[in-house]
């Protein structure tokens, strides 16, 4: 399968995302550390919220090791953040499941990651649905941003079969998921610890502002 920069310009010339890659790397790189010291087998049937909430437990406790690199120091994780919602305040406002943040000076990068079970036949539906990828297309989640991650947890299957699963579906009705075709949904290796990473392309028409949703599936 053909391997692509998530950061080139797609084939049609169109914006990429400006985000600097560096940060997309080692936002997976913290999520890729703090999966491999999960229980997977605890977790092999629990729900979404209990893995995400496990996950970032995690992530959080290599950011405060002592063998946690220099670069950690600036990046904050947080789970179940309220998010920004135009006419929601308070417990109104939606709750995104995973969101990375570095600290800087001024506006600081983020990237917002909805996390789904991939387990049941109806899976796919629920990863790309209103619940899921289609927050990022419809603007709901990362309205001013041009990437975003998508987590699957895989309980059942492989992740190669789901990958195909979700590549189907979005071939199927690109235009439902403003996906773009080509590129289409495209292997990128972020770090050599994670291989079952793939990047798609939506066109946000109304927002004026594409965005790139990575899609990281992990298995438990």
């Amino acid at each position: 399968m053909s391997t692509n920069s998530p950061l080139s310009p797609p084939p049609d010339g169109s914006t990429a995302p400006l985000y600097e890659l560096a940060f997309i790397k080692k936002c997976h790189l913290l999520i890729i550390r703090g999966y491999e010291t999960l229980n997977l087998p605890s977790l092999h049937e629990s729900q979404e919220t209990e893995i995400t909430g496990e996950l970032v437990k995690a992530i959080k406790q290599f950011l405060e090791s002592d063998s946690a690199p220099a670069w950690t120091a600036r990046f904050f994780v947080a789970d179940d953040p309220p998010h920004d919602t135009p006419g929601k305040l308070g417990k109104g406002r939606r709750r995104v499941d995973i969101e990375f943040e570095r600290g800087q000076h001024g506006s600081r990068p983020r990237i917002h990651f909805e996390a789904k079970r991939l387990y049941r036949s109806d899976s796919v539906s629920e990863y790309l649905g209103d619940k899921g990828l289609r927050l990022f297309v419809l603007g709901v989640y990362a309205p001013k941003q041009e990437v975003g991650g998508m987590l699957g947890y895989v309980q059942q299957g492989e992740p190669a079969a789901w990958i195909e699963r979700i590549r189907d579906a979005l071939t199927a009705t690109p235009a439902h998921y403003a996906f773009r075709l080509p590129p289409g949904l495209v292997q990128t290796v972020l770090t050599p610890a994670l291989d079952t990473t793939h990047v798609s392309h939506h066109d946000r028409r109304a927002l004026g502002r594409p965005i790139a949703i990575y899609h990281t599936l992990l298995r438990l």
